[in-house]
């Protein structure tokens, strides 16, 4: 059983070989990602070996699919494909995520180094909206909302300032992770928010449980805090996630909410971004060695 069930909130000088099989190890795609667009207006993967299923029965019957371009705007003028998340009213509701394609990491016994991203539109309040719950049990309150100063985060985490995340407006909202190492970024639409710097969370609150356990990873947009009303209206265009942290500048180039989706086009941004500097690499051997390389 995870630890995290009982817890408190509060990289030659020259172009050569080694130059290559640095950047190569650098530019390579994650072990794994997956997508959620709800394109076929179900909760089945756009992409990956991934699960997002109902947490309970009545799950399933609250939720709606749709498109954009009526009440709900659409993402820089394009259509947008949805989920419409109720404002749960019973703990046992949700959306569980299971990645069938991610084991342990990080040094851990869990999955220690992820990155998980949603684009998402809040009609209404955005008070205390809980975005994710490392405890799919729902068994204790979230851990990464939307508080109700318009800042993301965590207590035990820390919070990004105020105002980042407004009513009626689609955004895209990024939580970056490589636990053991203590480091957490959040993103807003591309920038950075936030970042947490300190001792380990290896195995801790925020770890993952993997394809090596039963448990789903995630519940979305509910929590376990019955101290008052928690729960929010969401729209969600898109869900990704990929089992390594994403650098800072990768989650730039994603920018911000895409009709399409985020990690697009498929398979990745990210490896369309691999394919790029390998390109640029076979330019640069070519300028530098002759265009007998290209041979």
């Amino acid at each position: 059983m995870k630890a995290i069930l009982s817890r408190t909130r509060s990289r030659f000088h020259q172009w050569g070989v080694a130059t290559v099989a640095v950047a190569l190890a650098a530019a390579q795609a994650p072990a794994a990602e997956y997508m959620w667009n709800f394109e076929n207006g179900n909760l089945a993967a756009s992409f990956g070996n991934g699960a997002m299923s109902y947490a309970d029965a009545e799950t399933g019957t609250l939720t709606l699919f749709g498109s954009t371009g009526g009440l709900v705007p659409n993402i820089n003028g394009q259509v947008a494909n949805y989920l419409y998340v109720p404002a749960f009213a019973n703990l046992g509701n949700g959306y569980h995520l299971k990645f069938n394609g991610s084991g342990p990491n990080g040094g851990g016994d869990y999955i220690n180094q992820y990155t998980i991203i949603f684009d998402i539109y809040s009609p209404g309040s955005i008070n205390w909206t809980p975005l994710f719950n490392t405890a799919p049990d729902n068994a204790n309150d979230a851990d990464f909302y939307i508080a109700d100063d318009g800042s993301v985060g965590i207590g035990t985490l820390g919070y990004s300032g105020a105002g980042v995340i407004a009513p009626n407006t689609w955004y895209r909202v990024g939580f970056a992770a490589d636990l053991g190492a203590g480091t957490v970024s959040y993103y807003v639409n591309g920038a950075s928010v936030y970042d947490r710097v300190g001792g380990s969370l290896l195995n801790g609150r925020f770890s993952l449980y993997s394809n090596l356990d039963v448990e789903p990873s995630f519940l979305l947009f509910n929590e376990g805090d019955t101290s008052g009303q928690y729960t929010h209206e969401l729209y969600v265009n898109s869900i990704a996630f990929v089992d390594r942290m994403l650098s800072p500048a990768e989650i730039l180039a994603l920018g911000g909410p895409n009709a399409q989706g985020i990690l697009v086009p498929e398979p990745s941004s990210i490896a369309l971004a691999a394919m790029g500097l390998l390109a640029l690499l076979g330019f640069r051997l070519r300028d530098r060695f002759g265009r007998g390389c290209e041979q």
